[in-house]
């Protein structure tokens, strides 16, 4: 039985000074494989860093994302697309829509776009990060992102948009939220998903699942999300290990 930690983010400063006994609790959680998420020009190089660090082991994307565009230029973009072109990235992400925090909503479109378009140019999938943009952040991904692979990270929009992103072939991507109390719209958008189109992340150290909320967390922790999801799925819990590593592993080609 293996599980994959599908997005965390191994660079943060919460983790990194940790990082090789991070990665042995993780293995000895069962968690074969992490993907580490960029999120801008800096944090994509140092997850491209820690991957080449433990090859085989450790995955990365590279990423901009919206809550920052404020602060980028064209020579932060520029720098993202290089990264994205030599570094071997898995995916491009993560990247999208968050109209929670104060960022300039035109120039989040624009930067999308580009990521969108950086995706396509080099077959690679779309990690998506949406936050109170649903509906907009479906339009553009109808628009512009046909074809490609796309996994809604830490996916927050509800049973009611588990229909419209499948008609896109996303995949779904679930959290620590699923194992929270108040997290019943999460629990009812996991029983509409079908087993095949689902994965389990962390986002460390951000989003602790029951029942280590509160504490930082860490890829180790995914197993509890696993845990909830086989509950929700009403299979067993190595049923929902089986699957959604064997999803993770479609969708990356890990």
């Amino acid at each position: 039985m293996t599980l994959i930690d599908t997005h965390c983010h191994l660079d943060d400063e919460r983790l990194a000074p940790e990082e090789d006994f991070i990665l042995q609790r993780a293995g000895e959680a069962g968690v074969e494989f992490l993907v580490t998420i960029g999120t801008d020009a800096k944090t994509s190089a140092a997850a491209a860093a820690i991957a080449r660090r433990h090859p085989g082991r450790v995955f990365h994307t590279v990423g901009a994302h919206p809550s920052d565009v404020d602060r980028f230029g064209e020579e932060e973009l520029a720098e993202v697309e290089r990264l994205a072109r030599e570094t071997s990235p898995k995916g491009i992400g993560e990247v999208g829509l968050d109209y929670h925090h104060d960022s300039n909503r035109k120039k989040q479109f624009e930067v999308f776009g580009r990521m969108i378009a950086l995706a396509r140019e080099l077959s690679l999938p779309l990690i998506i990060h949406d936050r109170d943009a649903h509906e907009d952040l479906y339009g553009i991904l109808k628009e512009k992102a046909a074809g490609l692979k796309i996994l809604m990270h830490c996916y927050s929009a509800g049973p009611d948009f588990v229909e419209k992103f499948m008609g896109l072939g996303c995949y779904f991507s679930i959290a620590g939220p699923l194992t929270f109390k108040n997290g019943q719209s999460h629990r009812d958008a996991v029983a509409r998903i079908p087993l095949d189109r689902l994965v389990v992340e962390t986002d460390s150290p951000y989003l602790t699942p029951h029942p280590h909320r509160g504490k930082r967390n860490e890829p180790a922790f995914v197993k509890f999300t696993a845990e909830t999801l086989a509950e929700v799925k009403g299979i067993s819990f190595e049923a929902a290990a089986e699957a959604t590593t064997r999803n993770a592993r479609h969708f990356f080609r890990i």
